[in-house]
C-alpha cells in the first residue's frame, strides 16, 4: 500500500506542474520608412526586436530572422535536400506559418520631429490587437520611447520608470552646495566690512585718508584681507560647482517630469543676474 502511494505520487507531481506556457510567437516586420533613411528606420527595426527579446514574453522573429530561415530554404532547395513532396523545407517556414501575432509600422520625419508608429496584427482573427504612436525632436529621443511604443502595441506591461534617485541626489548636492557658497559669502562680505570699520573706524576723510587710529599693525589687515579674499574665491568655486550639479540633475531627470517640477529663469539685475524659478 505505502508503495503505491509512492508511486501515485510520483507520477502525480509532473501532472500538477504541467509543462511551461508556450508563447505566442511575434514576427516584426521592418518598419517603413517615410522622410527618413532606410538605414535609419533598419536601426529603429532593430530596437524594437531587440527590447522585445529583453522582454521575453514573446518568441520574437525579426526581419534578420525572416531572411535566415528563407536563406536556409533556398540553400535548401539549391542542394536538393527538400524531398520528393518538399516537406524538408516547409519545416524551416513553420515558424512563420504558425506566427500568432505581426507587429509592423513606419519611421516618419515630419517637419524636425520624428514619429514611431507601431501597429499589432492577431492572425488568428486578422484584427488590430494593439497600435501605438510617440512623437519625438530627434533621432535619439525617439528611440528612447521604443520600449513604450512596443509594450503599448503588444499590450505588454510598461518598462519601469527611469530612477531618479541619481538626478534627485545631484540636485540635493548642487543646491546644498549653492546654500553652503552664499553663506560663505556672506561671512567674507561681513568680516570685510569689520575689517573695513577696524581700518578707518572714523570714516573716511575728505583728504582720502582714513579717520581714527587703527587697533593693528597694517601688516594685520593685509594678512585679513587676503584670507577674505580666499574666502570670497572659495565660495565662488562652491557655488558654481553646486550650480553646476543643480544642472547636471536636471538634464538627467526623466523628461516627463522635467517640465512640470522644474522651471528657472534668468533675470537680469544691477549688478548682473539672477536665476529666478521654482522646483
Amino acid at each position: 500500500m505505502r508503495v503505491a502511494l509512492l508511486l501515485l505520487v510520483a507520477f502525480a507531481l509532473p501532472a500538477l506542474g504541467g509543462e511551461p506556457e508556450k508563447k505566442a510567437r511575434l514576427v516584426v516586420n521592418e518598419l517603413v520608412a517615410l522622410q527618413v533613411t532606410p538605414e535609419e528606420a533598419s536601426a529603429m527595426t532593430d530596437a524594437v526586436v531587440a527590447y522585445l527579446n529583453g522582454r521575453e514574453l514573446f518568441e520574437v522573429l525579426g526581419p534578420r530572422d525572416v531572411q535566415t530561415l528563407l536563406g536556409a530554404e533556398r540553400q535548401k532547395q539549391l542542394a536538393g535536400a527538400c524531398g520528393n513532396d518538399g516537406s524538408g523545407c516547409s519545416a524551416d517556414m513553420t515558424k512563420l506559418v504558425d506566427a500568432r501575432f505581426v507587429l509592423s509600422g513606419q519611421l516618419a520625419k515630419i517637419g524636425s520631429a520624428y514619429q514611431l508608429t507601431l501597429q499589432l496584427v492577431d492572425t488568428s482573427s486578422t484584427k488590430n490587437a494593439g497600435r501605438s504612436s510617440k512623437l519625438a525632436g530627434s533621432l535619439p529621443a525617439i528611440r528612447e520611447l521604443v520600449p513604450y511604443a512596443a509594450s503599448e502595441a503588444t499590450g505588454s506591461p510598461l518598462p519601469p520608470p527611469p530612477s531618479r534617485v541619481l538626478p534627485i541626489t545631484f540636485m540635493a548636492t548642487g543646491g546644498a552646495a549653492l546654500l553652503a557658497g552664499g553663506a560663505v559669502t556672506l561671512l567674507a562680505f561681513s568680516r570685510e566690512a569689520t575689517v573695513n570699520e577696524e581700518l578707518c573706524p572714523n570714516g573716511v576723510q575728505p583728504d582720502g585718508r582714513c579717520g581714527g587710529v587703527n587697533l593693528q599693525p597694517h601688516s594685520y589687515y593685509a594678512d585679513i584681507q587676503n584670507q577674505i579674499f580666499v574666502q570670497k574665491m572659495v565660495a565662488l568655486g562652491v557655488s558654481i560647482a553646486g550650480a553646476a550639479l543643480l544642472a547636471v540633475g536636471a538634464i538627467l531627470f526623466p523628461p516627463d517630469d522635467v517640465r512640470t517640477r522644474i522651471s528657472v529663469r534668468f533675470v537680469p539685475t544691477g549688478i548682473g543676474g539672477a536665476l529666478v524659478g521654482s522646483f
